[in-house]
């Protein structure tokens, strides 16, 4: 029996060219959706369709039960070794057969139960957040599998907002059609569009991450493999479901109190403000991979010394959103959503200063979770949220919309800071940018 040989991984240089290119396809793709979205919906709806597909892919990821982050990093430093191969296919099954599939059903029936209009509307609902949850579990489980294996490209187009840029392509052109074909469908339809760009992605991804272990015999039953990922991967799932929580529990509360119209603006600043951590957000896959190989051969100086640049390289590409973002807020919100969302400039400029707080962290949280203390960073997100939870819901019920957007702000900031604080006082290692970048360092280092 014979196992597909190692890639040669390409150098960190080759792998951020590729990240630039996707991110940018990416990015289009991200405001064709939100821009369809918002004008097939209004202010009105669209608020609804933010927060439902937020709350999808949170679910969604978090039915893997972090599977996907330990499956990266056990994929970077697998060298094809069959029994890790085994053990990797097996956590795989596990979220694919058993754990998305449960989680599916499960969040399919509660929207339902929440969900308004006609019994045939909210069953289309329900269908539409259920298969939401499956694919974008999917997208995220992959995603991060083709990454740690070495598919730097393929794994590039798989990143970003959306999902990156072949799902965010796949859902732009499936939103215009169906806003084109049945607009009566509304919220609905917008969110079964959006789970139909998943399919044909996903479905490529799985037959090259099939391809690593279709060789190799079977051995153990799901319900064993599932015991055996959750032992492996449970600190990442706390750390993903906080992390994901600390960043989509304001759009919640937004929902709750804030009333259509507002929710509607705090949901169209909040997308478009993320947009600003985009370029990091998605650096932490790429570095993810090498930076789990050289803290475990103690290659910490070395380590600091990429991740810093790699700091640099999202703060530049950063910089190219915020001049935009900080001079015209009003008028870039009008651009992307449609009349009428100008009016969260505001809103808009507050949800930016905590996106630049990221910026400025570096990937300090991929330094924690890649060198085994994803349990101090899961704490750090944990008490965010609570504290997003209390504070946020006093301002949005005192001063509405912009006092919302000022609490998130100042959470992001802190958290931030502290987990930027923690990387270099318990690893040794300082991720903020530099004015000093060694961009051949990037070159020489394998991704």
């Amino acid at each position: 029996m014979t196992v597909q040989s190692a890639r040669a991984r390409p150098s960190l240089l080759v792998a951020l060219g590729w990240y630039t290119v996707s991110y940018g396809l990416a990015i289009v793709g991200y405001l064709a959706v939100n821009a369809f979205a918002s004008r097939w919906l209004g202010t009105s709806g669209f608020g609804t369709f933010v927060v439902a597909t937020t709350a999808a892919a949170g679910i969604g990821q978090f039915a893997l039960l972090g599977s996907h982050r330990a499956g990266l990093r056990d994929a970077a430093t697998s060298d094809d070794d069959p029994e890790r191969l085994r053990s990797l296919r097996g956590a795989a099954a596990s979220a694919v057969w058993l754990t998305l599939p449960a989680f599916s059903v499960v969040a399919g029936c509660a929207s339902y139960a929440f969900a308004s209009g006609s019994a045939a509307d909210r069953l289309l609902f329900a269908l539409a957040f259920g298969s939401l949850v499956y694919t974008g579990g999917l997208q995220k489980l992959w995603a991060n599998y083709l990454r740690g294996f070495g598919h730097v490209r393929l794994a590039s187009l798989f990143e970003g907002r959306s999902g990156g840029a072949l799902v965010a392509t796949g859902q732009g052109v499936a939103l215009l059609l169906a806003w084109i074909v049945a607009p009566q469908w509304g919220v609905a339809g917008a969110m079964a569009a959006a789970a139909v760009g998943f399919t044909v992605p996903v479905g490529y991804a799985w037959l090259v991450t099939h391809s690593r272990w279709r060789d190799l015999p079977r051995v153990g039953h799901l319900l064993h493999h599932l015991a055996r990922s959750f032992k492996n991967s449970w600190r990442f799932a706390i750390n993903q479901a906080a992390t994901f929580l600390a960043g989509a529990v304001e759009l919640w509360i937004g929902g709750a109190l804030l009333g259509l119209h507002d929710s509607s603006l705090f949901s169209a600043s909040f997308r478009l403000a993320f947009m600003l951590s985009i370029p990091l957000t998605s650096l932490q896959v790429v570095f993810a991979p090498l930076c789990a190989r050289m803290l475990a051969r103690g290659e910490f100086e070395k380590l600091e010394r990429v991740l810093r640049t790699g700091g640099t390289f999202a703060a530049l590409g950063a910089s190219v959103l915020l001049v935009p973002m900080v001079l015209f807020p009003s008028q870039l919100l009008t651009l992307v959503f449609g009349a009428g969302f100008g009016a969260a400039s505001t809103a808009f400029l507050l949800l930016t200063t905590g996106n630049v707080a990221n910026i400025f962290s570096g990937l300090a949280g991929t330094v924690l979770t890649m060198s085994r203390r994803e349990g101090v960073a899961a704490a750090v997100q944990s008490v965010t949220l609570v504290s997003r939870v209390a504070v946020g819901v006093l301002a949005a019920y005192q001063w509405g919309l912009v006092g919302l957007a000022a609490s998130a702000g100042l959470h992001s900031v802190a958290m931030y800071a502290y987990m930027w604080w923690s990387a270099r006082k318990l690893v040794g290692v300082s991720t903020h940018p530099t004015l000093r970048p060694r961009w051949r360092t990037l070159r020489a280092t394998g991704a």
